[in-house]
């Protein structure tokens, strides 16, 4: 008879909580979902003077459905996200009810809601950034490091696309680690008329409401006027699932910047690392992320170290074709080999038999 797991992902548009549920599914378990309670903000006077409680009051009702799943579908397991809407009514019911608690940290343990705090209740932690294994939840028991893989039936390569639309391509957030590395490239792939673009969901061009459109007129002029080149670069909306895989696919060089702010907690590869190679993309990576993985510099993909060091990758893997086709090769059966989903959440799954 096959397990049953209540699953507690992260609402939202990411697609990583879904892709991990499916895997689950795929690999026998009998999986339930609780519901998830629609988060409406509060306008900013409100959050000025109610946000505790509002918060207290959300995660409190929240709460309450995930128990009422635990009642009706009576799970072997509870897996949860990143402590997600997390307060400790549930996690203590699970305790309780001697319902096996295991959280999977797809942020840094230190990054996820009250993680810390809570971290006790739980009978194992797998965490995707390799410092948190230092981290004893329980007594003798460490964080586990394990890496976020890809999705392949999102992230595969697209059959005979040989000719490339664009000769660079950057998705993600943009911290001034990434802006001023950004701007480099941006200025190189003008002066040589390269087709370089920038994906970010960052609010430059679109004003949700017109209350905050001093401060985003305010960003706009600052970044036109220090990232002149690279805002003729940028494409202001988040990209994800087919589009996002059309575009790797599209890109004769992939650029994968961790962001600096807290580094510390970002040692070890994003997720980005292999839905790149799962697309069999040439990547170009900062170094230092790759060190806990299976990853070979030059072989799988390549590491640059500063701004220069990036932009003369650049150009030689620009120009030597069949180099770049053999690294991307060479990292796609690696990733495929080794950091598929399914292949990953068997660590996790042999928690559960």
């Amino acid at each position: 008879m096959c397990k049953k797991i209540l699953y507690i992902g992260t609402p939202g548009i990411l697609l990583y909580s879904k892709s991990i549920k499916n895997c689950f599914i795929k690999l026998g378990f009998n999986i339930v979902e609780p519901e998830y309670l629609r988060f409406k903000d509060q306008n900013s006077f409100q959050k000025r003077f109610f946000r505790k409680k509002f918060l207290t009051d959300f995660f409190h009702r929240q709460n309450l459905a995930y128990i009422d799943a635990a009642k009706k579908f009576k799970p072997d397991y509870a897996f949860v996200i990143n402590n997600s809407r997390m307060n400790t009514e549930f996690l203590q019911y699970c305790n309780q009810n001697k319902i096996p608690l295991i959280m999977y940290c797809i942020d840094s343990i230190r990054w996820c809601d009250k993680a810390l705090e809570h971290m006790h209740y739980y009978d194992e932690i797998f965490s995707y950034e390799p410092s948190d294994s230092k981290i004893e939840f329980n007594h003798g028991k460490f964080v586990k490091f394990l890496p976020l893989g890809f999705d392949s039936n999102i992230y595969k390569p697209t059959k005979n696309n040989q000719i490339k639309k664009y000769d660079l391509c950057f998705v993600g957030r943009l911290d001034n680690h990434r802006l001023n590395i950004l701007e480099q490239v941006a200025k190189y792939a003008y002066e040589y008329k390269l087709n370089f673009v920038v994906y970010t969901s960052i609010q430059l061009f679109h004003i949700p409401n017109i209350w905050l459109a001093p401060k985003l007129l305010v960003r706009r002029l600052k970044y036109n006027y220090k990232y002149p080149h690279l805002m003729k670069c940028i494409i202001n909306k988040p990209i994800l699932g087919q589009e996002l895989t059309d575009l790797y696919n599209n890109s004769k060089i992939c650029l994968n910047i961790h962001v600096a702010t807290h580094a510390g907690m970002h040692t070890g590869p994003n997720p980005r690392t292999f839905e790149l190679l799962g697309c069999q993309c040439f990547e170009i990576i900062d170094e230092g992320h790759i060190s806990q993985t299976l990853l070979k510099n030059n072989q799988d993909l390549v590491e640059f170290k500063t701004s220069e060091d990036l932009i003369k990758k650049i150009d030689f893997y620009l120009n030597n074709n069949l180099q770049r086709e053999k690294i991307s090769v060479h990292g796609y059966d690696t990733a495929v080999n080794n950091y598929e989903l399914n292949i990953l959440l068997k660590q996790i799954a042999n928690c559960m038999q």
